[in-house]
């Protein structure tokens, strides 16, 4: 299932925040959507949304439904409640939830809880933050939590408004369909995912055009392995005072808090403001924040490698083990599932290929080649077996 919001996320109130006003946006847009593991989707979106501030306090909430090529509907909510209670400290909270079919949480749902606290001190931007989601896919739950610090400069020259930063985030999550699509592996047996990233990003903004450019890495530390890069191009441009055109083009990091898997995505919105006071106009032509405003796909991706592909569908499991070897090799594979019971795979072509069903649930499979050692095969992440050697893992929703 894709979901793509390709207009906005919601907008990040600016200090001092006038007495009261309010803003209403309508979004619409389409975009092309690719996941690691997955043939490109073509989607629509359609959403809109309500910011209203009063005194020092704003309320934003947003939805928005898509229609992939591919998937049914899908939908995604947040409310942001933004609290001032001096001109240079803000507060955003974030309650958000993404579903399929338009039933919270959904079959594939999420919901998550997020927290910023700013502090500006002159053109410097200090930020902590926090969140905490649970993701639901075909009836089984996961959960990802991250904590981190951001530091943002900002500056208006006579060429316009540029502001650029970077941040630090650690991430945990046992969602191991959403590591997996993205290339992340576990060393060794445990109960999550831990991940380091790493962000730089820049704004500028002049007059009617604002142009946003992002790159961000990954890094899996402790038990978790692989590595993930991404990068993000965005420009809007403001056709007059209440339609905004928007374009983007890039790469998101799997999201453990929202259970947004890795994606790539190319996509054109516009933004129109039937309700929008001058005050605030300049935040109306953005696309949101370092947040980012792009839900991308929630499935059970199959796993490829040199010697192994998984195909998976809730309850069951079909995989086909394939090895490189000489004429006359003898060729084993054995997996838990069948304790361990070696199995020789016959010869087909140049290769030797085995195929066997898996049931819902966690296995091991290992291969050896003429009697060798037993080792898992290329394209799995690698964990021990009950011998003291090494076998590949294979988890069945």
């Amino acid at each position: 299932m894709a979901a793509v919001l390709v207009a906005a996320a919601p907008l990040r109130a600016q200090a001092p925040l006038p007495r009261s006003a309010t803003m209403l946006w309508l979004d619409a847009g389409g975009a092309r959507v690719q996941q690691p593991t997955s043939a490109r989707r073509s989607a629509g979106s359609i959403g809109g949304g309500l910011w209203h501030a009063r005194d020092r306090v704003a309320l934003a909430a947003e939805g928005s439904t898509t229609l992939a090529s591919d998937s049914i509907r899908a939908g995604q909510y947040v409310v942001r409640v933004t609290l001032l209670p001096r001109a240079v400290v803000r507060t955003d909270i974030d309650l958000s939830a993404t579903t399929n079919g338009g039933i919270l949480p959904g079959a594939h749902g999420n919901r998550a809880l997020a927290l910023w606290q700013h502090v500006r001190v002159g053109p410097l931007e200090l930020s902590a933050l926090a969140g905490v989601g649970r993701t639901t896919r075909a009836g089984r739950p996961s959960e990802g939590r991250r904590l981190g610090g951001a530091l943002a400069w900002q500056r208006s020259t006579a060429v316009g408004t540029v502001r650029a930063g970077g941040h630090y985030v650690r991430g945990w999550t046992d969602d191991f369909r959403l590591m997996e699509a993205a290339g992340i592996g576990l060393r060794a047996p445990a109960p999550s995912y831990t991940l380091a990233d790493r962000q730089l990003d820049a704004t500028w903004q002049r007059g009617p055009l604002w142009i946003q450019a992002s790159r961000a890495w990954r890094v899996g530390t402790g038990p978790t392995r692989g590595t993930a890069a991404a990068g993000h191009l965005a420009a809007a441009w403001s056709l007059n005072a209440s339609t905004t055109l928007i374009a983007q083009v890039g790469e998101q990091l799997a999201d453990v808090v929202r259970g947004v898997p890795q994606a790539r995505y190319t996509g054109l919105g516009m933004r129109w403001n039937p309700i929008r006071p001058p005050s605030v106009r300049r935040d109306a032509r953005a696309l949101g924040d370092e947040r980012g405003g792009t839900v991308g796909i929630t499935t059970v991706p199959d796993v490829r490698g040199d010697e192994v592909l998984v195909q998976r569908r809730e309850g069951q499991g079909e995989v086909s083990i394939s090895l490189l070897a000489a004429i006359g090799s003898v060729v084993e594979i054995a997996s838990s599932s069948t304790e361990w019971k070696p199995v020789r795979a016959p010869r087909e072509g140049d290769r030797f290929v085995h195929r066997f069903p898996l049931p819902s649930g966690t296995h091991r499979v290992a291969v050896r080649v003429n009697g060798g050692a037993w080792r898992a095969p290329r394209g799995l992440a690698v964990v021990d077996d009950d011998f003291g050697g090494k076998a590949g893992l294979i988890v069945i929703p």
